[in-house]
Formats: structure tokens, sequence, C-alpha cells
């Protein structure tokens, strides 16, 4: 398998919720090529997912020596430590992932859900706005959006965004049928 393959085998195992299975496929990707970055992203995932932040951000220290500059990285190392009560530390590596990608919306929304959650709400709707003028159908953004709008009492964004959602919603449900 070489490793597009198995970047796509880890993507899917990701989408599916197969953790466990990661693991295991990214603990033998590891030891066949021990400096792939990818590799150890992967398992970092896995761990992430599994509650193992410690381990996961171990493994995305290592990622991040062998390739400094992938977005990804930085996103779930700044996702690790936040979960771990580390916001500073967070902030810092989710600035280093938007310094790198600008233009990614899941980053843009991770950080209006970061900042927001250290109640930072002004900050948390501009960059829930970034991702959602990136992507106006990002569900997950809007939602960041209307969260900060609530705790700035800005009830006609709120309303607004509700509105927005059910537009978004009824799409995808046009479209499935």
């Amino acid at each position: 398998m070489n490793r597009d393959e198995k970047i796509r085998t880890a993507r899917e195992l990701c989408e599916a919720n197969f953790w466990d299975e990661l693991l295991e496929f990214t603990r033998g990707w590891h030891a066949e090529n021990p400096q792939d970055a990818k590799a150890l992203f992967y398992r970092g995932v896995g761990l992430a997912a599994l509650g193992k932040f410690a381990e996961a951000e171990t493994l995305y220290r290592r990622a991040l020596q062998l390739d400094s500059t992938d977005f990804k990285i930085w996103n779930n190392l700044g996702g690790v430590l936040f979960e771990m009560n580390r916001p500073m530390e967070a902030m810092r590596c989710m600035e280093q992932a938007m310094n790198l990608d600008p233009g990614n919306k899941l980053g843009w929304s991770n950080l209006a859900s970061m900042v927001g959650q250290l109640g930072r709400h002004e900050k948390a709707m501009e960059f829930a706005e970034r991702a959602i003028a990136l992507d106006p159908q990002m569900v997950e953004a809007h939602l960041h959006r209307a969260a900060a709008a609530k705790m700035l009492g800005k009830t006609e964004i709120v309303k607004e965004v509700s509105e927005t959602l059910a537009k978004i919603e009824a799409e995808k449900f046009r479209r499935a049928r």
C-alpha cells in the first residue's frame, strides 16, 4: 500500500469512527515508516477521539518535528491542548495553523469555538464569520456565531442564524430526495 492509499484508509477509518482499527492500522504504518508525520498524525487523531489527550499531544508534537508545515497537525494539537485546559498553548497552535492555511474553514470554526469558550465572544463571532464566508453551508460555524451572539445579547443575529440553519437543513433534505 502506497502512502496515498494509507492516508485514504486512515481518513476512512476516521470517518467511520473506527478508532481501535485506526490505532492498529497506524501502529503498523508508523513501524514501516517512522519518519512519516501523517502516520503519527492519524494515530494522534485516534487517541484524541478516545480521550487520550496527553498521548495524542505527544504524537502531534513528534509529527510536527517531522513536518511543521502541516495545518492539520497544528489544528489538532491546539484541540487536544484546549481539552487539557491549556488554552493559551492551544491558541498559539491555532494561530500557527491559521497562518499556514488562512483559507481553512474548519480552523476558523475551531478557533471560534475556543475563543467563545474563553469568553471572547466578539472574536468568536469574527472567526465564525470567516468560516461562514468560506463555506456558507457550514452548520458548525453558524452555531458558534449564534452562541457568541447570544452571549452578547444580539438576539437579531441569533434569529438570523436560526433562519439560515433552517434553510440549510431544508436544502439538504431537498437534495436527499
